[in-house]
C-alpha cells in the first residue's frame, strides 16, 4: 500500500519503508496504473536510496547495542543511538516516515531494547532521536523518566527557551502525568 500525500497540493508525498523478508527486501512502493508513473518511480527510487543508506546506520546501531550491557533507562545509551538517528534529517530520508524507519530498525537490531514490544521500541526510538541532539549538560539535568515525558513533545525539544522552563520544573516534578500537564501548561503560555 502506498502512502499518499495528506493534501492534494503537497509536492513531496511521504514514503514508507518496506520490510525484510526471507527472500530479501520487499518494497513498500507499488505501481498503480491510475496514478502518475513518474511520481511513483520517484518514490521507488527514494525508497531504494534510503534503504541502501540505512544499512550503514544499522551497523553503527548494532555495534553500540552489542557493546552496551545496560540498555534499560540509560540516558547515555539513548543519546548514543539518538546521535546516529540524526540521519533522519538527511536528504534521502526527508519524505520517509520516521516510524517506518524505526520498524525496520527493530527488525534489523532486535536486541536494541529486548524487553519491549515493537510499538514501545518505536516510541523509545523517537525519544532517542529527539534527545540525540541535546548537549550532555542539558541531558543530565533531568532523569530518564522525565526525558521520556519531555520527548513526547517535539516542540519542547526544538525550542531552547521552552526546554529551559521545562527542565526548571523537573526539579519539583518527578515525571508522569504531573509533568505532562506542566509541559502542556508551559506550551500554552508561550
Amino acid at each position: 500500500m502506498m502512502y499518499m500525500p495528506k493534501k492534494k497540493n503537497e509536492k513531496k508525498p511521504e514514503v514508507g519503508f518496506g520490510e525484510k523478508t526471507q527472500e530479501g527486501y520487499k518494497y513498500k512502493t507499488r505501481i498503480n496504473f491510475k496514478e502518475d508513473l513518474a511520481s511513483q518511480i520517484t518514490r521507488l527510487i527514494q525508497e531504494k536510496k534510503a534503504k541502501d543508506e540505512l544499512g550503514r546506520y544499522v551497523e553503527q546501531i548494532r555495534r553500540i547495542s552489542s557493546r552496551s550491557k545496560n540498555k534499560e533507562k540509560n540516558l547515555k545509551y539513548y543519546k548514543a543511538i539518538g546521535e546516529i538517528l540524526s540521519f533522519l534529517e538527511n536528504n534521502n530520508f526527508k519524505n520517509i516516515k520516521p516510524y517506518s524507519v524505526f520498524r525496520r530498525l527493530v527488525d534489523e537490531v532486535p536486541d536494541m531494547l529486548p524487553r519491549l514490544d515493537t510499538k514501545r521500541i518505536q516510541d523509545h526510538l523517537m525519544m532517542m532521536y529527539r534527545i540525540g541532539t541535546l548537549d550532555k549538560k542539558v541531558l543530565n539535568r533531568a532523569t530518564w523518566e522525565q526525558w521520556y515525558e519531555i520527548a513526547k513533545f517535539k516542540n519542547v525539544i526544538q525550542d531552547k527557551s521552552i526546554l529551559k522552563k521545562v527542565i526548571e520544573v523537573c526539579g519539583t516534578i518527578s515525571g508522569g502525568p504531573d509533568l505532562r500537564e506542566k509541559i502542556k501548561e508551559i506550551l500554552r503560555s508561550n
